[in-house]
């Protein structure tokens, strides 16, 4: 893949090393019991520590406790009490106190902000997680505190909206006035390309662990997954990207701006993957967008 990313999110060099040994191993004695390892792996997020400069904005957040469809609790910051309401979700490995200097810059502008924390992420409970169940997140979200003016999601988050706007049978309350997507990758079958070949996964291992994505999911990864060509969301859309992300390429989101009508590129030189989300200049640039007619 020549897209190949050179890091996985929160993954260690030292631990894929690791990692990628013992599955070596263990694909050479068994790809059954490889895949599922190798799937395990794949649903498990690395929890992100909380960064010290976060916790003052947290003191200042109201905590919310609610569940999902599926009965998965979610953990929801709120900050703010304006007239429009924008939903913030956070990117694999992540959680919402990380975009902190963004809600904060939007209270200032008269927004009230929710950010969940996806299951396995943050204070939400679980071990593993996925992204069908970031889009249950978001619905959680907008089911318990009603309609939104604006989308914010992260590179996994991202996906998840970018994935429920393009559903035609979603909830239309999930519909808001404008979203705005950063560094999101293409889809499922992105991820799992990813994954295999950073962990060395062999092919027989790969068709097994295809098989215990259908059956835990119910569909083909291509299912999870955006079409540049056919994608449309049918608001106005920002996407966020950094020139040199080294997880996501920024090709992918450059080519899915020339085939939407209605989205703007907002792209960084160096930023890489994330630092873009605590960019004075690209919390402006979300700011002005969001507040434009």
């Amino acid at each position: 893949m020549s897209n190949a990313p050179r890091r996985l999110p929160h993954v260690s060099s030292s631990q894929l090393r690791w990692l990628r040994g013992a599955l070596n191993v263990l694909q050479a004695f068994s790809s059954r019991l490889a895949a599922r390892l190798a799937f395990r792996l794949f649903l498990m997020p690395n929890r992100r520590r909380l960064d010290p400069a976060d916790a003052a904005a947290l003191q200042q957040a109201r905590v919310h406790r609610l569940s999902e469809a599926d009965g998965a609790a979610i953990h929801v910051y709120e900050w703010g009490e304006g007239p429009r309401t924008a939903v913030i979700l956070h990117g694999w490995g992540s959680h919402a106190p990380r975009f902190a200097p963004l809600a904060k810059a939007l209270v200032a502008a008269g927004w009230r902000v929710l950010a969940p924390d996806a299951p396995g992420h943050g204070q939400s409970p679980g071990g593993t997680s996925s992204l069908p169940q970031f889009i249950a997140a978001l619905d959680a979200v907008v089911t318990r505190f009603g309609a939104v003016d604006a989308l914010i999601g992260h590179s996994l988050g991202a996906l998840a909206i970018a994935l429920r706007l393009s559903d035609p049978a979603a909830d239309p309350a999930c519909r808001p006035r404008k979203a705005v997507l950063i560094s999101m990758p293409s889809g499922a079958p992105f991820l799992i390309e990813s994954f295999n070949q950073m962990f060395g996964i062999r092919p027989a291992t790969r068709e097994r662990m295809a098989a215990l994505f259908r059956q835990r999911f119910g569909a083909d990864p291509s299912r999870f997954a955006l079409d540049p060509g056919t994608a449309r969301f049918g608001v106005p859309v920002l996407l966020v990207h950094d020139r040199r992300d080294d997880i996501v390429p920024h090709a992918d989101t450059f080519r899915l701006q020339q085939q939407l009508p209605d989205a703007l590129l907002h792209t960084t030189e160096g930023l890489g993957h994330s630092g873009l989300l605590r960019d004075p200049e690209t919390i402006r640039r979300i700011e002005r967008f969001l507040g434009s007619n």
